[in-house]
């Protein structure tokens, strides 16, 4: 295993990285070997853009695949890693465009859940926004 892919996964991943790698194992031992090896190990490994910006690409695809599960993981993982989240809420709000608004509105619907219950653990989120259900 890649130590710098594992590293790579796990600041991806946020705080249940590890948890999710064990998963990824008991379904192939194989896949977990290809996550830290390949997927954060050389994809995630080159040069050209920083981490900030494959986790955007990464999340934006995820919810453009209409992946929530996968797309929760990077979300908090996102959070968890710094990303400020105006630039997370504004690239899933773009997927209106390119996905369409059911696409857009699924991918905000899981950023929502991710944004409370980061909140619940006690994480300052100031999306920038009046949101209409604060008002």
């Amino acid at each position: 295993m890649s130590v710098d892919g594992t590293e790579r996964r796990r600041r991806a991943q946020g705080a249940k990285a590890d948890g999710l790698q064990a998963a990824l194992g008991a379904l192939d031992p194989e896949l977990a070997k290809w996550a830290d090896g390949f997927i954060f190990g050389e994809v995630w490994g080159r040069d050209g853009i920083s981490h900030d910006e494959r986790m955007l690409v990464a999340i934006t695809a995820l919810a453009a695949g209409k992946n929530p599960d996968q797309l929760r993981n990077y979300l908090h993982g996102a959070v968890q890693a710094g990303i400020p989240p105006q630039k997370i809420h504004e690239a899933l709000t773009m997927l209106v465009v390119y996905c369409g608004f059911p696409t857009a509105l699924q991918a905000l619907v899981v950023w929502g859940k991710v944004v409370d219950a980061e909140r619940r653990r006690g994480t300052d989120i100031d999306l920038g926004l009046a949101l209409a259900a604060e008002s």
